[in-house]
């Protein structure tokens, strides 16, 4: 059982009493992790006081100076766990001489072991995925896949990031914005379409967005500076190998590429197969040569047969 205040979140309409019609999200809730709610009284704040009390223990205690993390994973993990436990060991439970940790080792005996799966605490929508191959949520685009524009998918808001879902499979994930009408988008959504329309990564929006290292710029650049409309074609499929070796290994081929003033697909792709290695490293030694290959040779083409051609075949 919780003992809850009349947040929104969990409340749709104050009943008489404690009684309280609930929020759809948090009968679910509920159900899933299978426990009963305890509403307060209308400004009663006594009724739950000791909450509020060890809301301004853990920032105090756990959150003084002003922890910085990477991530709400890295502060739940890094940072709370290891203060709950350390606490758990030292604080008494109220009215008794046992620790936290004492009572929390008896108490888990009598607890039902948690679902196999979390709940996904989220809002869920759907959508219809625009021409720009983006899906709008709180205001901000997100992009998908070009392959499913115009089609009708699911959106899935959780606090720290967005999942876009199309027939029960994952086709993006985002980390959320916390802006206002922002554009967030993932190059790879669109290298398909940027393959058919190669001229168009010059100043596609995916191209430029920050977190596209400033390295796979550079070189697009020097490819299109020396081939032209070939040279962003060649790039864009170039680029469609960060799908099997990640965009790490690819970066570091480009960064290579840099070194060594290589801007052309062929030796790009010959750094890719360096780095996994598919590829030697040195010329094939002798040994490995088939022993006849000096025996080929290519004739000389004999210029004068054309001057026999052009006089009628009287030609000297």
């Amino acid at each position: 059982m919780g003992l809850f205040d009349n947040l929104k979140t969990a409340v749709v309409k104050m009943l008489s009493g404690r009684n309280r019609e609930e929020q759809e999200s948090f009968a679910a809730l509920r159900a899933h992790y299978v426990f009963e709610a305890e509403f307060c009284n209308v400004r009663s704040g006594n009724e739950k006081g000791q909450v509020e009390n060890l809301v301004g223990y853990v920032r105090r205690n756990a959150l003084t100076p002003l922890v910085e993390v990477a991530s709400l994973e890295d502060l739940n993990s890094r940072i709370l766990l290891s203060w709950c436990d350390r606490v758990a060991e030292t604080d008494r439970v109220p009215h008794t001489d046992e620790t936290v940790a004492a009572v929390y080792t008896r108490e888990k005996e009598a607890l039902h072991p948690l679902p196999a799966q979390p709940f996904e605490a989220c809002r869920i929508c759907t959508v219809k995925v625009s021409k720009m191959s983006t899906v709008t949520f709180d205001t901000n685009q997100y992009s998908v896949p070009c392959v499913y524009v115009g089609q009708t998918v699911w959106v899935k808001g959780f606090v720290d990031r967005v999942i876009v879902v199309a027939q029960n499979e994952v086709i993006a994930t985002h980390s959320r914005c916390r802006g206002r009408q922002q554009m967030v988008l993932e190059l790879d959504h669109y290298l398909e379409v940027l393959l058919k329309k190669p001229r168009a990564v010059r100043d596609a929006r995916a191209m430029h967005d920050p977190r596209v290292p400033d390295v796979v710029r550079r070189v697009h650049a020097q490819m299109r500076a020396r081939q032209h409309a070939e040279g962003d074609r060649l790039f864009v499929r170039f680029l469609l190998l960060h799908r099997e070796i990640g965009m790490k290994r690819l970066c570091q081929a480009l960064e290579e590429a840099e070194r060594t003033r290589t801007y052309h697909y062929e030796g790009l792709h010959d750094l890719v197969m360096k780095l996994t290695g598919e590829a030697p490293d040195s010329p094939l030694d002798a040994s490995t040569v088939p022993a006849d290959l000096a025996a080929y040779c290519v004739q000389k083409v004999n210029v004068r047969m054309y001057d026999r051609l052009v006089h009628g075949g009287d030609g000297q």
